[in-house]
């Protein structure tokens, strides 16, 4: 059985997914933008007026306020006006021959109500049967709608509104949609991201946090690093900034510029450096099931098994050192550190496990930092992220005054 996941318009391009598919765990983040869009209102100004005079009212205000709220429906019949304000907006008595229509006038701050209305009373429609204009304030969106579902949403509680497919507030339907078919294997790279989150924590080297970069265009795991910020040198100085995306995106970077001291041909999991998987049987069947690789061995360190001169095939180092267009898969909420490096290093998708209600720097709901640091249009990069919604018994310790 399969059911229909409508994102956002009937008209954009929609997504097939059974009902058991894993992607249903995938809960999409909405911008820091996209929420303040759905939250922030504007008082404006709408008045009753004679359908028959409809064009020629419009055609007058034009002088004097400018055309704005291109997502609101200017006149709109009484049929669609929004049950909250059907009582608010009740016109006075009217010959049975007369239709009303509602007008969007403006914004209150655009033009006074004493000016609107001796303005509007000099117009035929009103100046010949001395009615008085009937000017009322209400609260609109002052954004316009993400998505076909958002429009019919405010269409119901503030104003009839219009969807004009598209979403200048964050990334576009279609990308959404075009970037989720392409995550590779999702739910083990988070399973992985967990197991490796799991051996730093019991290693004592690092807390409970787990990274995982993936080469959508292989499906190859290029690197699983986990916390290692408690771990000392030879000196006995630990290094504090040396959590698991970092130590991830470092990896990759060594990599690529040919600097990795273990890259082995054959796995391409780096077990490099303290990534903790390399002794554990049940992790070695996770990169296995994930990279599709039961070869997972420790020597046999040199060797051709990619390419001329082991250069293998995910290597792409026109890229240079950065995580162009990778996947990251982790166990928690990034820090604000992590979100910045994983942005400098051009990732193209983020899915993180547990949110950091009070340290994460990607989700921009309240209740947390609100940064939203994934889609800013201040930032020189962008990417699409979600979060992985747990099953029962799935959860992971939140850690929730500790940076991730």
């Amino acid at each position: 059985m399969q059911i229909r996941l409508q994102f956002f318009d009937e008209e954009e391009e929609i997504l097939l997914l059974d009902k058991d598919s894993p992607l249903r765990n995938l809960v999409p983040l909405r911008t820091l933008q996209e929420i303040r869009a759905a939250i922030e209102t504007i008082d404006v100004f709408t008045v009753p007026i004679p359908s028959r005079s409809a064009n020629v009212i419009l055609s007058s205000l034009r002088a004097i306020v400018p055309t704005s709220l291109q997502h609101l429906r200017r006149l709109v019949k009484p049929c669609y006006i929004p049950d909250p304000l059907v009582d608010f907006l009740a016109v006075p008595p009217t010959p049975p021959e007369e239709n009303i229509l509602y007008l969007l006038v403006c914004p209150v701050a655009d033009i006074s109500e004493d000016n609107l209305s001796n303005f509007l009373r000099e117009l035929p429609a009103f100046s010949t049967t001395g009615t008085i204009p009937r000017i009322m304030t209400i609260a609109v969106p002052s954004s316009q709608p993400i998505s076909a579902a958002q429009a019919t949403e405010w269409s119901a509680k503030y104003w009839p509104a219009v969807y004009k497919r598209g979403n200048p507030y964050g990334p576009h339907p279609s990308l959404v949609s075009q970037t989720l078919r392409g995550l590779v294997d999702p739910e083990n790279h988070i399973l992985l991201a967990k197991r490796t989150a799991a051996k730093a924590a019991f290693s004592g080297e690092g807390l409970g946090f787990g990274a995982v970069i993936v080469d959508p265009q292989t499906g190859q795991v290029l690197a699983a690093a986990g916390d290692a910020r408690l771990r000392c040198n030879e000196k006995g100085w630990s290094n504090p900034l040396d959590h698991a995306a970092m130590r991830a995106i470092d990896m990759v970077a060594q990599r690529r510029l040919g600097r990795a001291q273990n890259v082995r041909p054959d796995n391409k999991v780096e077990v490099w450096d303290g990534i903790y998987l390399e002794d554990e049987e049940a992790s070695g069947k996770i990169v296995t099931k994930v990279n599709g690789n039961s070869n997972i061995k420790k020597e046999d360190t040199d060797g051709d098994a990619n390419g001329e001169n082991g250069k293998e095939a995910d290597d792409r180092r026109d890229d240079g050192y950065l995580c162009h267009n990778l996947q990251v898969y982790l166990s928690h909420e990034p820090c604000v550190m992590c979100g910045m490096a994983l942005l400098h290093s051009r990732v193209g998708s983020v899915v993180f496990g547990t949110r950091m209600t009070r340290t994460g720097a990607l989700n921009a709901e309240a209740g947390g930092k609100q940064m939203g640091l994934f889609w800013r249009p201040e930032l020189n990069w962008k990417f699409i992220c979600w979060q992985w919604r747990a099953g029962p018994g799935e959860e992971m310790e939140s850690h929730e005054n500790v940076d991730a």
